[in-house]
């Protein structure tokens, strides 16, 4: 140990004898280590860290899924009537529970406020595990219509809205117009569904589980398989209920259409398909990490030659060969630990600007944050970093120690010629791996521009985007909502720079939407074909308008469909030409439901360009429209048009909100620029940051290039000066040392362009419209790589070409 602490002492004071060097060797580790850390620490909270719920290994999301409609990758959340037979069918699960999303007017006491929740079974607790810090949980029967007037609040809610106030159990607050018993409140940090702030019972009725609601996939089901069972067995099981389902109801829509329930683990579910993206960037920072450790043993190498003396002294002394290179890589670990510590603050400093930009990219991202998790792996990486950079390095030292450098006369060792080809394979490893990223980053800016460039079927500019939800209790009949939406938009379309204004149930690219079975009058398809899967949408008559959505034939909604008119519809392109491929789809007819629906038939009157719902990079389902004045939905998302700035619009519209009903928020408010731009924030960040850690790549690569033709013009000084005395000239010296930088930057990326060619199939999942081997993106990004590496050996070329001829002949 005494040994150990002597070798650190004397490596901080060579360390400290040497400043330059130690503070561009720790500021390369410090970039290296540092982004390693912040992304490990990402992949940490979002990947490896198990859900906060109890055994949350047996939690899994039930899906529903028809591959015979056509959507093979496509998932369905579970009617009633599904969740229902689920419960009472299944053999696996230990307990099940539906969640049907929802948001939530709060006007007790001061400014009325709209709050994200979610209606929940009975059981939604005690499958999660989770139990009220304050007051108690749903009981048996409190999610039965009548006895569902009961709510609990989040932590956070509780603390803002209520003061923290522990006598709020047990109170009534005003909840969507009506009265509510507070019966608990749930521990810090619990989101479930992402955003909830208050939960109630999910009233199931006897009407939502007639035939026609089979179809209705709006619940999301949560179930918790039993501790003796397998996910397997739990899947198999699934197979048999199906079966049941099937021949249980002889009306079933889908029976003809594969259905199945699919089982998908919480933590999975959770994580969607971020994880290929945190694993490519980490292995990112890896490469940077390895950049910054060759660029290290390069100065190492570099300072190895200008201590050979030193170490022949303590050679002739009687230090042996392991001593020597235990010394050595002492003050490497020494050196790579000084760089963990300021890898710590970059970090830090990294992951403050990733919470600001990942908040709506990445789950779980709030959890993200330094802990001794993270400090016990920046510490396994630090000595690691050590052991890989100075190991080489100290062995080549030692082994080119010889008594000549002890002599004074001697000019120079042997270190320069042992060493330079360990510094040439060092760079051309640096030029190699900087490729790699700069191909992948290169893919992922041109898929993420390609996305960008996706026609989604309407017009973001200048649209402001806000929602309104009617509290039932208050506007309990469609004539109440109906009035005060005609009244909101009147309004609303009569203000100064509005161009136009309507309503929809759910904007594109919401994240939300309705969709279901429809009937559809064809003779293009037969009947059985003709009750496809379709995206539905209420609107008011200027949502097309407001949104810059194209119409192809025939007209709008406008003030004849109304509650007394014909039931119309307008349809998407796409519906219509599968449909109705040879016909005019005006006049044609379209009902909800399947064949044997109830619903009055809607007569065709307009259609539509395509609009992108779900993702830009998907095309939707078939859409239909109806006009909401004939179906009148109590929530509504508000799409204005503006002449201007449409963010400035938003607080007149709250308060024309307010004149109508001054206990009515409003809320999500954005433009739908905005929008559009979160629904590509994954794909943006996975971009920014692989973009991020090529630069520093390059960068690094660059500085590594610039320090090994620095050091060989520095040691062939006298060479080059004699070359000038015999007569070549300056343009020749500098193609002389821009040659020796550019040949290695070329083997370099020949190596890199091979490496590339296999690593970046990693990101084809990340990819949109674009081939993982894409050639004009390695052509690209190696000229890119070429130039830089140009302008790196510029200068010591440059420098070579001002040596004195005259010098190196005096000393001759």
């Amino acid at each position: 140990m005494e040994t150990l602490v002597n070798d650190v002492r004397y490596s901080l004071r060579t360390l400290a004898r040497n400043p330059s060097f130690t503070i561009v060797a720790v500021l390369a580790l410090a970039l290296g280590i540092g982004a390693n850390t912040a992304i490990f620490s990402i992949i940490d909270a979002v990947l490896l860290r198990p859900l906060p719920y109890q055994e949350p290994e047996k939690l899994v999301k039930v899906w529903t899924n028809f591959t015979g409609i056509g959507l093979p990758n496509d998932r369905n959340w579970v009617s009633p009537p599904e969740f229902v037979d689920l419960r009472a069918l299944n053999k696996s699960f230990s307990g099940v529970a539906a969640i049907s999303g929802d948001s939530f007017n709060i006007s007790t006491g001061g400014t009325p406020e709209r709050v994200e929740g979610a209606q929940v079974s009975a059981s939604f607790l005690d499958l999660l595990g989770v139990r009220p810090t304050t007051g108690r949980g749903f009981l048996p029967g409190e999610d039965q219509p009548g006895r569902d007037n009961v709510i609990l609040l989040s932590h956070d809610l509780w603390q803002r809205r209520f003061g923290g106030d522990p006598a709020i159990v047990g109170r009534t607050i005003t909840v969507n117009g009506r009265s509510y018993m507070v019966l608990g409140v749930l521990p810090p940090g619990f989101r479930y569904p992402a955003e909830a702030e208050v939960w109630t019972p999910l009233a199931i009725t006897p009407e939502m589980l007639g035939p026609g609601y089979r179809g209705s996939h709006g619940l999301e089901v949560l179930a918790r398989i039993k501790s003796e069972v397998s996910l397997d067995q739990a899947r198999a099981d699934m197979r048999a209920v199906t079966s049941q389902i099937i021949e249980q109801n002889r009306d079933y829509p889908y029976r003809d259409r594969d259905f199945a329930v699919l089982l998908v683990p919480l933590l999975e579910e959770t994580i969607g398909d971020v994880r290929t993206a945190l694993f490519v960037l980490l292995g990112a920072v890896g490469f940077v990490l390895l950049i910054a450790c060759a660029n290290v043993a390069n100065l190492l190498l570099a300072r190895a030659a200008v201590r050979e003396r030193e170490l022949a002294v303590r050679a002739a002394l009687g230090a042996s060969r392991g001593r020597l290179v235990r010394q050595l890589l002492t003050e490497s670990i020494v050196l790579s630990m000084a760089g963990a510590a300021s890898g710590l603050l970059v970090a830090h400093w990294g992951l403050r600007a990733l919470n600001t930009i990942t908040e709506t990219a990445l789950p779980r991202i709030a959890s993200v944050g330094l802990d001794a998790r993270l400090l016990a792996f920046t510490v396994l990486v630090a000595v690691a970093t050590g052991v890989i950079f100075g190991l080489v390095p100290a062995i080549q030292a030692s082994r080119s120690i010889t008594y000549d450098s002890l002599k004074e006369a001697g000019r120079g060792g042997t270190a320069g010629t042992l060493h330079h080809g360990l510094r040439r394979v060092l760079i051309v490893a640096e030029v190699a791996l900087s490729l790699v990223l700069l191909a992948g980053a290169g893919l992922l800016v041109r898929s993420f521009l390609r996305v960008l460039a996706v026609d989604p079927g309407f017009h973001a500019d200048r649209v402001l985007t806000v929602r309104v939800a009617l509290p039932e209790a208050r506007y309990s009949t469609p004539e109440r909502i109906r009035a005060f939406y005609g009244e909101l938009l009147d309004r609303i379309e009569h203000l100064p720079g509005v161009e136009a204004a309507g309503a929809v149930s759910s904007l594109p690219l919401s994240g939300s939407g309705s969709s279901g079975t429809v009937t559809i009058d064809t003779n293009a398809v037969p009947p059985e074909n003709a009750t496809p899967e379709a995206d539905w949408r209420a609107i008011t008559p200027g949502y097309f308008r407001a949104m810059g959505i194209a119409l192809v034939r025939g007209r709008f909604f406008d003030a004849r469909d109304n509650e007394n008119g014909a039931r119309v519809a307008i349809v998407d392109e796409s519906l219509a030409n599968t449909y109705w491929p040879n016909a005019d789809p005006i006049g044609r007819r379209i009902k909800l439901g399947g064949r044997q629906s109830t619903r009055p038939w809607m007569t065709v009157v307009g259609v539509v360009r395509p609009v992108r719902y779900r993702t830009l990079e998907a095309a939707s389902r078939i859409g239909l429209y109806w006009p909401e004045a004939q179906n009148p939905r109590s929530a509504l998302s508000l799409a204005i048009r503006t002449a201007s700035e449409p963010a400035a619009m938003a607080a007149t519209v709250q308060k024309q909100v307010l004149a109508l009903d001054p206990d009515q928020p409003i809320y999500a408010v954005r433009t739908l620029e905005q929008l559009v731009s979160e629904s590509v924030a994954r794909r943006r960040l996975s971009m920014l940051l692989l973009s991020l850690f090529a630069g520093l790549a390059l960068a690094l690569a660059a500085v590594g290039l610039y320090g090994v033709l620095s050091y060989l013009v520095t040691e062939r000084s006298h060479e080059i000066g004699i070359r000038m005395a015999l007569g070549a000239s300056r343009p020749q010296v500098m193609r002389l040392v821009l040659g020796q930088g550019l040949s290695l930057t070329l083997v370099g990326i020949a190596a890199g362009l091979a490496a590339a060619f296999g690593v970046t199939r990693l990101l084809s999942t990340l990819l949109f419209d674009v081939k993982a081997s894409d050639p004009y993106t390695f052509g690209l990004m190696a000229v890119v790589l070429l130039a830089v590496a140009t302008l790196a050996g510029f200068v010591p070329a440059r420098r070579a070409t001002r040596v004195d001829p005259m010098a190196a002949l005096r000393q001759e």
